[in-house]
Formats: structure tokens, C-alpha cells, sequence
């Protein structure tokens, strides 16, 4: 096992793993105000408003350190070759490792995420729907981040 790989993968994991306490924060704060409707969104005051672009921003942060570096570190110290994959296929493989219940549902937290990312403001009736989302996925995407650490324990690779 390379532990260059290791470390790199305790670090990484390091930094999700604050990334995901600063989105179960926002996700504590903002629970009060969903699921929104188009009266009560139009309610919201400034930092209601901020609040909920945090929660957003989080999200997304987390899912892609799972997907982009967690997944990553994952595979090298696994000695899987992951370099021509694309994202489905890696959490397929994080599935099949038992890193992950499940790469279908992961594949909808990424879905989310991206949707997150190509926002455009006439959309309001779907954004509205992506909001409501976010926070079952966001509970989903902690839960997962949770499941990645017993395993690396199981694996003994991280302490």
C-alpha cells in the first residue's frame, strides 16, 4: 500500500469532514424554513437568503471533495485504476467496494449539485423544487461522508 496515498487520503478526508460539519450547521439552521413554497421564499429576508446560499455552496463543496478526492483517494490506495473513468463509473466502484450503499443515489446528490451550478434566475419553479431538495440530499450526502469513514476504519486507513 503506498502511503503517500494514505496520507493524502487522511488529508483529504480531513478537510471533507469539515466541509460536512459546516454543511450540517447550515442544514441546522435553515431546517426551520422548508420546505419553502413561493410565498414563503418570497418572505425570506437577507440572511435567510444568505443562509440558504450557504447551505447550497456546502453542498455542492461536499459533494464534489467525496466525488473528486475522497473516491480518488480511495481507488489508489485500493490500487484501482480509476484514471479513464468517468464519475457513474467511480461511484460504481466505491459501491462494488462497499465504500457506498449505493452509486444510484450518489449519482443523484451529483445530479443536484450540478443543477446548483447551472442556475439561471428565470427558473424560479425548478429552482424552488432544487431547494426543497437540497435538504434531504444534504442529509443523504452526510450520512454517505459517515458510511466512507467506517469503512476507511474497517480498512484500518484511517485512525
Amino acid at each position: 500500500m503506498n502511503s503517500n496515498a494514505v496520507k493524502l487520503l487522511r488529508s483529504n478526508l480531513l478537510a471533507c469532514e469539515q466541509r460536512i460539519l459546516k454543511l450540517q450547521y447550515s442544514l441546522d439552521k435553515v431546517a426551520a424554513l422548508f420546505p419553502l413554497t413561493h410565498s414563503t421564499a418570497s418572505l425570506l429576508n437577507d440572511e435567510q437568503e444568505e443562509s440558504i446560499d450557504a447551505l447550497i455552496l456546502r453542498y455542492s463543496q461536499s459533494v464534489a471533495m467525496i466525488q473528486d478526492h475522497i473516491f480518488r483517494g480511495i481507488a489508489l490506495v485500493e490500487q484501482e485504476d480509476i484514471s479513464d473513468k468517468s464519475n457513474r463509473d467511480r461511484a460504481l466502484l466505491m459501491e462494488k467496494l462497499g465504500a457506498i450503499n449505493s452509486a444510484e443515489l450518489f449519482g443523484t446528490a451529483t445530479l443536484l449539485r450540478n443543477k446548483f451550478a447551472h442556475h439561471y434566475p428565470d427558473e424560479t419553479a425548478d429552482r424552488l423544487e432544487r431547494l426543497n431538495l437540497v435538504i434531504d440530499e444534504s442529509d443523504y450526502v452526510i450520512s454517505t461522508f459517515k458510511q466512507i469513514k467506517e469503512y476507511l476504519h474497517k480498512k484500518q486507513l484511517v485512525d
